[in-house]
């Protein structure tokens, strides 16, 4: 399997996605009951606590859709309006078959290039994770990308950070020194069987490891065996999107991190020097917690927007201020899942509905909670639970997992 030129590239790619659809179909896929919630918190998440950057009835694109983010993003927004767009016509197959059996109304499924498209200002919100570092050259498709988003959109931008990549990246090119030697050509076949040989003699975390032997193959080839990827730090996204004239706004709270507590923002024992570390701007924060967490930093998933809509370089602490300053009341929906048949592999609507979202485990959150009444300002509140909000760290934690798309326990009062 020989790569060459920016088609050829994009061709292997297809191809790989041709024979392992990415993501294997979940379990199940989630529906809240209040139709607006999810872009309430979305708006929330990029620091509006007036909820009016993205409206409920939102253009959005999912740029790289996969198997299944159209889905979930179409579920999450049911009165936007939202397109999904893949190279891999075997993956919107699957996309549009249980798009089916789930009966969403609001999706159209396109098959196309991101490098090629000609959007132009047509999407409100555009969300692209994990593609674009699977392009020879992911200028091109964030270029893209960029020209369709609308004057005062929001673009949720993922790439691999490079730390988390180390054991991917090893074990990609041992494969290759072994499939490859000499020029030869080796089918995806081969690479994934030399893959799980392998696994049986990678040393280091025996987890890692052990998740991989059982995985379904899309997962494995997705994972040690992918043609083309490249990873960055913050420095070098940041570097990326000016290209393309785009600018980092805020991180985006995922999944990932929220398992791993991983945040942006760190604490340093020194007074003084943290004095320093908080008056840098954005992106040089994030950097440094970049450069000084290493594989246990949070994943390189950020809110972008283009550069000529200015924002201060310091917007973080203006987005904790008006945290701060604003009063909110807990959320409450129900949830209600479709769950996957086990012999035809089709969506059913459970009976049951669930309140959303579970209440938080940590005692601090708790607290907060329930002194949100919508009377109170966050900064009272905080006082009240003794957090000191001259704590630069504490105030965005805590925004975090209150406010946002990942944490949707407090909406605010409008």
């Amino acid at each position: 399997m020989r790569i060459d030129g920016q088609q050829s590239m994009e061709a292997t790619v297809r191809e790989f996605y041709e024979q392992f659809p990415y993501p294997w179909p979940p379990m199940s896929f989630p529906s809240l009951e209040e139709a607006n919630f999810e872009s309430i918190m979305l708006n929330q998440s990029v620091g509006d606590f007036s909820h009016a950057t993205i409206r409920s009835d939102a253009r959005i694109w999912v740029a790289g859709c996969g198997t299944n983010q159209a889905i979930y993003t179409a579920l999450k927004f049911p009165r936007a309006s939202v397109l999904g767009s893949d190279l891999s016509a075997a993956s919107l197959e699957v996309a549009r078959r249980n798009a089916q059996s789930l009966d969403i109304r609001n999706l159209e499924l396109r098959q196309e290039s991101l490098q090629d498209v000609s959007y132009d200002a047509e999407f409100d919100y555009i969300i692209s994770t994990g593609v674009i570092h699977h392009n020879a050259d992911p200028r091109l498709p964030l270029a893209g990308i960029a020209r369709a988003l609308r004057r005062e959109g929001i673009l949720e931008l993922m790439v691999y950070n490079r730390f988390h990549r180390v054991f991917n990246t090893s074990v990609q090119q041992a494969i290759r020194h072994i499939s490859r030697h000499e020029g030869k050509q080796a089918s995806f076949d081969e690479e994934l069987r030399i893959a799980r040989n392998l696994l049986d003699v990678i040393p280091g975390d025996p987890r890692r490891v052990e998740y991989y032997r059982s995985a379904h193959d899309a997962e494995v080839a997705d994972s040690l065996i992918q043609p083309i990827e490249f990873s960055y730090t913050v420095e070098t996204l940041k570097d990326l999107a000016a290209c393309c004239g785009l600018s980092l706004l805020l991180p985006c709270p995922n999944p990932f991190d929220k398992l791993n507590s991983a945040f942006w923002s760190i604490r340093l024992a020194d007074v003084e020097l943290q004095k320093k570390l908080d008056a840098l701007p954005d992106t040089t924060r994030w950097q440094i917690t970049n450069l000084l967490q290493m594989e246990c930093s949070p994943m390189l998933w950020f809110y972008l927007k283009h550069s000529t809509e200015r924002h201060p370089d310091r917007y973080e602490a203006i987005v904790d201020q008006a945290f701060l300053d604003r009063r909110f009341v807990p959320t409450a929906t129900k949830l209600r899942n479709y769950f996957r048949g086990a012999s035809d592999m089709n969506y059913r609507m459970a009976n049951s509905l669930t309140t959303y979202p579970a209440p938080p485990q940590d005692e601090l959150l708790k607290r907060i909670l329930a002194l949100a009444d919508g009377r109170r300002t966050m900064h009272e509140i905080l006082t009240n639970a003794q957090v000191d909000i001259r704590d630069r760290k504490s105030v965005s934690d805590i925004r975090i997992r209150t406010t946002t798309g990942i944490f949707p326990y407090l909406r605010a009062i409008t």
